[in-house]
């Protein structure tokens, strides 16, 4: 039964991943600040040794995949109303930082040909109008930087991966006006939302059919 660490699982794409790699037999591993019931309490800000730890404890015998979904809030509700530069530190503590120490920690847990996924965004690199594009552009734009790096230095035990998803239409979608999502949406490269499902599906696919070590796969 193929082995599958999650972090982030109670966020939209985690559900996503959980419900749709459940019903298909995998054994789901999720961590989350506030897990469900059968999943693993995790913070990303934690220090590696201690999130070293956490993965170790909840599969002993390792893992096949790893995906590291976690990321902060910063666009639903009143944490769209925080300074800018506040928003930025939480971005780069849980996303970028959260993303680097999970990947380094998890190594030593993946098996051979196992399998680490990072997540991007598709337009962290050319750009798009808006605090919350350039805050997003930020973080993930560092995220594709170490992952094309580490997937180098882990290479060819471990393969190394990046989704890059455009919006996707998670809980702080919902928490948007209609003229704001109609506005977030023309302004991005591909003029719609993306589902979790689609992100999920995407997962699915890259997991069994893998593309060479360092690939960074569009969903848009």
């Amino acid at each position: 039964m193929l082995r599958v660490g999650v972090t982030g699982i109670t966020g939209g794409i985690g559900q996503a991943v959980n419900e749709l790699f459940g019903r298909r037999g995998v054994d789901i591993i999720g961590f989350a600040r506030q897990p469900g019931p059968h999943q693993y309490p995790l913070d990303v800000t934690m220090d590696e040794p201690a999130i070293s730890q956490r993965i170790g404890e909840a599969s002993p015998n390792g893992y096949d995949v790893w995906i590291n979904l976690a990321g902060a809030d910063i666009l639903s509700g009143d944490n769209r109303k925080k300074p800018y530069f506040e928003r930025l530190q939480e971005l780069w503590d849980v996303d970028v930082l959260g993303t680097i120490k999970c990947s380094r920690a998890v190594i030593p847990y993946l098996h051979n040909t196992g399998m680490l996924i990072n997540v991007a965004w598709d337009e962290a690199l050319s750009g798009a109008p808006g605090d919350s594009a350039s805050l997003y552009g930020t973080a993930k734009a560092a995220i594709l930087g170490f992952s094309a790096s580490f997937a180098k230095s882990v290479m060819p035990k471990i393969r190394v991966y990046v989704l890059s998803p455009g919006w996707v239409a998670t809980r702080w979608a919902r928490s948007l006006t209609e003229e704001q999502k109609s506005r977030l949406i023309q302004q991005s490269a591909s003029k719609k939302w993306v589902e979790p499902q689609d992100v999920a599906e995407t997962l699915w696919d890259m997991i069994h059919n893998p593309p060479p070590s360092g690939t960074v796969m569009m969903v848009n």
